[in-house]
């Protein structure tokens, strides 16, 4: 019982020391054999410590679990907890990483040993962000996510524009990191001012309540920081860029497939600020439904698959910020389960896309064409995945819809219920169009389509992986929303009580 009690209070440290072990191992590794299997039993080991997280978790309780503390100096603490709204990120995390290690084996990603470290360090980092409760400890793990993102995108991506895909991205993530900074400062301030002590411990902020007359300045800094995390309009051109020029998995896989931002609304931004988020939400949602609208038009324009998916994500974020600025009950869990289902949809539309360019070289839409006939698993993916993001019955997507469409009836009005709705539409047009003219459309160029392919194991792997996860989420919703629903009703509880 002792070492059960050991084991379990670790549990979250476990999950990011062992990347950064991982990590360490590999850049020293040599052999890309052997990178590659440290790397696959490493993250496997990691998959397998975040389903015990789930095995141990307590759903009938809505608090932070497995606790840790630790001073690290006066102002900063490793400070990590574990709850219903942090956990299915954490499994996403670990699932996404172990993908992402495969795929590199598949297309022979060089140096392996630099490649899988790098994998790991951007693991460890990502980890470090969903588990943290304590603000600057937050800002620093967004800080740091920068150092792995750049550099694969320097080492890994693709033609002369990956400089202009670096440089956006880091602009554009620097200008974001100092606004968020300024807001964590003043929250600080705040509360050393009420209480006589620095801290930025989520619970001793909430413990120091900020007035509704001093939120609105530190709610606006934090939104936009988050904005342009999450790339939503008009805060999203660097992501286009990234998606056509950076590596295909990876930083896209990462930035796109692990909603963060839409994490950070919901454990520090809507606690800490709730009527600053209120006074906001009418302006916020309108962006939103420009941004979701903006997004699905871009998309149908596109002739590159990849800059398709990254105005696909546009799209796809403007739906869950305004789930998330329904501010009830419904909202919350739709946009909760919705961001974790469009990241795997998402990230299962970007490993398709990087097989068919490794198989033809390319991923211009005008090129492609029959690829069914040629890789019918591949197709079956693609289609389940879009069928996913556009909400169809028997998804993950379709409750977490419904959810968000009972909780914009609820706070705003049938119209922002009816946009939504056509957002689906809109995104059944754009990856219904983009599967016909990938598998479906005859080839114009017949020279350029490739023999019947044998997929390798790794890629059957990933596949079935990732269309396994899809059917188990959209046809065994209820224990999903059991383990958030907790979490999400304390939520939705505090900030009806704050704004009354």
């Amino acid at each position: 019982m002792m070492a059960e009690h050991i084991w379990s209070q670790h549990i979250l440290s476990a999950l990011i020391v062992l990347p950064l072990l991982a990590m360490s191992l590999a850049w020293a590794v040599r052999s890309a054999e052997q990178a590659f299997l440290l790397g696959v039993i490493a993250a496997t080991t990691e998959l397998v410590l975040s389903i015990g997280l789930f095995v141990i978790f307590d759903t009938t309780s809505p608090e932070l679990q497995f606790i840790e503390r630790i001073p690290v100096t006066p102002f900063l603490s490793y400070h990590v907890g574990v709850d219903g709204i942090s956990i299915l990120f954490v499994a996403l995390t670990a699932l996404l990483t172990l993908l992402v290690i495969l795929y590199g084996e598949i297309v022979d990603e060089s140096p392996a040993g630099i490649y899988v470290a790098s994998v790991f360090a951007f693991q460890a980092v990502l980890m470090g962000l969903f588990l943290s409760i304590d603000l600057l400890e937050f800002w620093v793990a967004s800080a740091l996510e920068l150092i792995p993102a750049a550099f694969i995108l320097q080492r890994w991506g693709s033609g002369c524009g990956k400089s202009l895909a670096l440089m956006r991205y880091l602009v554009n993530m620097a200008g974001g990191l100092f606004l968020m900074l300024a807001a964590v400062l003043i929250v600080g301030w705040h509360h050393a001012e009420n209480s006589g002590s620095w801290s930025f411990a989520l619970s001793d902020l909430l413990n120091t309540p900020i007035s509704r007359s001093q939120q609105s300045l530190s709610f606006i800094l934090f939104f936009y920081a988050l904005s342009v995390r999450m790339a939503l309009f008009p805060f999203h051109a660097w992501l286009p860029v990234v998606a056509q020029h950076g590596p295909l998995t990876t930083v896209c896989v990462f930035l796109v497939g692990l909603k963060v931002g839409i994490y950070a609304l919901l454990r520090f931004v809507l606690p800490l600020f709730p009527e600053a988020a209120h006074q906001w939400k009418s302006f916020i949602v309108g962006l939103s439904i420009v941004g979701l609208f903006y997004g699905a038009l871009l998309a149908l324009m596109q002739i590159n698959l990849r800059r398709l998916l990254a105005f696909s994500a546009i799209s796809q974020t403007g739906m869950l910020v305004i789930g998330v600025f329904c501010l009830n009950r419904e909202g919350l869990q739709g946009s909760l389960l919705l961001g974790i289902d469009f990241g795997v949809a998402a990230s299962a539309l970007l490993f398709v896309t990087g097989v068919l360019y490794r198989s033809t070289h390319t991923t211009l839409l005008p090129r492609l064409g029959g690829m069914f006939d040629t890789l019918p698993l591949l197709g079956l993916t693609f289609l389940l995945a879009a069928l996913s993001t556009m909400a169809m019955p028997g998804t993950p997507g379709f409750d977490a819809a419904h959810l968000m469409l009972e909780g914009a009836i609820e706070t705003h009005n049938w119209g922002v219920a009816v946009a939504m709705a056509s957002g689906s539409v809109a995104s059944a047009a754009f990856l219904l169009w983009a599967f016909q003219r990938v598998f479906l459309a005859s080839r114009r160029d017949a020279a350029l389509r490739p023999e019947k392919i044998r997929l390798s194991l790794a890629e059957i792997v990933l596949v079935v992986a990732l269309c396994s996860v899809q059917i188990v989420l959209g046809f065994y919703t209820e224990p999903w929303l059991e383990i958030v629903d907790g979490s999400l009703i304390k939520l939705a509880n505090k900030i009806d009580s704050r704004t009354r």
